[in-house]
């Protein structure tokens, strides 16, 4: 099976036979192109793997309709409205389903991971923006128009109010994501241009770095209590390139939320790292077909 993880940077693009990647390739995301142009250079790539793929499952960081129509793209504005599914179905020749990339994530972890054991959870990526998946009892939720578990949008109340590119103010991931995480690091009197950089120093005792995490766990708590008061799932899962830190951002958020939650079960939600790596996105891109697909 065929799965693309199409980043803001990078596309990578996998043979992966259950939650093996036999063999991998990736193109740079070139934002000078028209989505159509990237689309056919995809699908070069995408046939350089696999002259003739049988299926292709294409994960986007953003929200798609139900026919595989992008309904917007922000890292890339001028795939809105661009009929991907459609369009790579047609370059490739074989069925290809596109889905959020936090839908993808999801179903690697349900597949191969902690939903395993937990068939309800959700699935928070931590990175540059905040995204996420909804799996209840075993299933993954889409929801009506695509947009289940946008969780990096959930606003939370916080001391200050910083814009997010949603055009909102206050969403979770204003605060949790990279960029806002810099900024904080900053405000602090510390420079850095990555967040590992930032936990090295956290690590090593650096008051400025520790107070970051310190941070990202009490609004990362005030996020899972909203989920939690909805859903009461049994666990959340965290994966993304922020989430080798959760060492340092666990202690805040379990405190913070047994100081909010509504309910002390609700406090007592495992708060799980998953093992898949950088492999999750791919895993779960080649999943999709088979999942939604087949309802068509």
């Amino acid at each position: 099976m065929i799965g693309v993880d199409f980043g803001g940077t990078r596309i990578k693009i996998a043979n992966v036979d259950g939650a093996q990647v036999l063999e991998a390739h990736s193109i740079p995301t070139d934002r000078s192109k028209e989505p159509l142009a990237l689309l056919r250079d995809i699908a070069d790539a995408i046939r350089h793997l696999d002259p003739e793929p049988t299926s292709v499952g294409f994960a986007i960081p953003g929200e798609v309709d139900a026919a595989g129509r992008c309904w917007r793209l922000p890292n890339l504005p001028g795939f809105k409205g661009v009929p991907m599914q459609d369009e790579l179905s047609r370059l490739l020749n074989c069925p290809v389903c596109v889905e959020n990339d936090g839908i993808a994530a999801a179903l690697a972890e349900l597949a191969f991971g902690h939903g395993q054991r937990h068939p309800s959870f959700v699935i928070l990526t931590l990175g540059t923006g905040i995204g996420g998946g909804v799996v209840l009892d075993g299933v993954p939720r889409r929801g009506t128009h695509g947009f289940a578990g946008e969780l990096g949008h959930i606003a939370v109340h916080h001391d200050e109010s910083w814009p997010c590119v949603c055009g909102s103010t206050g969403c979770l991931e204003t605060y949790i994501g990279t960029p806002g995480l810099l900024r904080k690091y900053a405000e602090l009197g510390g420079e850095a241009q990555q967040i590992r950089d930032i936990a090295d120093r956290a690590r090593a005792g650096e008051a400025a770095g520790l107070a970051v995490f310190e941070m990202m766990g009490e609004v990362l708590a005030l996020g899972i209590r909203s989920m939690q008061n909805m859903l009461d799932v049994d666990a959340f899962v965290f994966t993304g390139g922020i989430s080798p830190a959760f060492d340092l951002i666990e202690p805040s958020c379990r405190t913070t939320l047994r100081e909010c939650s509504f309910a002390e079960p609700l406090a007592e939600v495992p708060l799980l790292v998953s093992g898949l790596g950088d492999r999750a996105g791919t895993i779960g891109a080649a999943l999709l077909p088979r999942q939604f697909l087949k309802q068509s």
